[in-house]
């Protein structure tokens, strides 16, 4: 039976000394107290006692729906190391800003109306983004949109560097709009998902086989979970949007699925299995989804680590040093579409395994020659480390 905390002062060589249980230590371990004289040593065993009561009348108060509910809450929590009153913390917070923001619908109303004194054209283009954020995100609050929903949107709404860098300037300025004082309906950092793309002479970015190495090497070293869907980007040329919409039920051992809902084109295609990919299925089998929890930083974090430069909270400092080099635009889907020529495969299968919508002859002008067979043939051996 456990012993009752009296905290009764007692007389000691070093004076008045009170033994103190664990749970009402800040150490979290049992201590014992002292102090000069016996008055000094009342007084805060009378606060202890004060402390001890007011814990017992807590306790009670719990009943075992939400003593059950706490215990389900921390297993849930345990993997983030992340305790009960953060996560109380963080939904006060994402419940205080749902309340002060707005619909996205009312907030775009008023930002066209603050910038009707712009050029023609710059109102122009206000009004078609206004246009395609209320088609993509109907009904819903400025708060409840997150940085890769916007992300996904330009994806959707662009094609190119060009227009992807224009749609994001554009959206910029809104959503820099609606965060600043007094309205405070977002969350700026939320922009921070989107990465700007830089293109040099219209020439397309690709990997080179160290860099691709590199890459999967670094996934597999820290993030372990994103190692397949960095395989599968690199050796299929699937779009990192078509990826994220993809089911396990579209895998199967002869190859790949895109069905026309999670295809860029709106067209079901196949792609049949890469050997290099079926290594990486094996190593790294698919669980109940395709991606893992956290993939929109763990993305950022396995290029940032991998040497390339990209913002990454996942990563200190989150701002990547200015002399690494930045990310090439659709790198991996580029690569992907490179090495497939060069190992030569039909430019007419290509273009309906990645979807292409440019024609046979923007491929050849594109693709063909940017990676040597020698460099093909060695990202199509990269395979995984166990």
């Amino acid at each position: 039976m456990a012993r009752h905390s009296r905290f009764t002062p007692k007389s000691t060589p070093r004076g008045w000394c009170i033994n103190v249980p664990p749970k009402f230590t800040a150490s979290g371990k049992r201590e014992r107290q002292y102090f000069k004289s016996r008055a000094l040593a009342e007084t805060a065993a009378k606060a202890l006692k004060e402390r001890k009561a007011a814990f017992g009348a807590e306790a009670t108060i719990i009943s075992p729906t939400l003593a059950a509910q706490a215990t389900e809450a921390q297993r849930i929590l345990a993997p983030l190391e992340a305790s009960l009153v953060d996560a109380a913390r963080f939904y006060a917070a994402h419940v205080e800003r749902s309340r002060s923001s707005v619909p996205l619908a009312l907030a775009l109303e008023q930002f066209r109306a603050a910038k009707e004194g712009r050029s023609a054209k710059q109102v122009q283009n206000y009004r078609l983004m206004a246009e395609d954020l209320n088609e993509d995100f109907p009904e819903r609050s400025l708060s409840s949109i997150t940085g890769e929903d916007l992300d996904a949107h330009i994806e959707r709404h662009t094609n190119g560097p060009a227009g992807h860098n224009q749609r994001l300037r554009l959206l910029s300025a809104f959503w820099r709009w609606a965060a600043r004082k007094p309205r405070g309906w977002c969350d700026p950092a939320e922009l921070e998902v989107i990465e700007k793309q830089e293109t040099s002479s219209g020439i397309i970015g690709t990997l080179t086989p160290t860099e691709a190495a590199t890459l999967l090497a670094t996934a597999e070293k820290h993030h372990s979970d994103c190692a397949l869907a960095f395989a599968v980007l690199l050796f299929t040329g699937i779009r990192r949007q078509e990826l994220e919409r993809l089911d396990p039920s579209d895998f199967t051992s002869d190859g790949i699925t895109i069905p026309a809902a999670s295809a860029k084109t709106k067209r079901r295609r196949f792609i049949h299995m890469p050997e290099p990919l079926a290594a990486w299925l094996k190593a790294y089998p698919l669980a109940n989804t395709v991606l893992p929890t956290d993939w929109q930083r763990k993305h950022k974090a396995v290029r940032r680590l991998a040497g390339w430069r990209i913002w990454s909270d996942l990563v200190e400092p989150s701002a990547p040093p200015a002399e690494l080099p930045p990310w090439p635009p659709n790198a991996l889907r580029h690569t992907a579409a490179s090495v497939a020529l060069a190992r030569g495969k039909p430019i007419e299968t290509l273009v309906f395994e990645h979807g292409h919508s440019g024609g046979l002859q923007v491929l050849r002008n594109h693709y063909i020659g940017v990676v040597s067979k020698k460099d093909a043939e060695a990202i199509w051996s990269i395979r995984p480390s166990r």
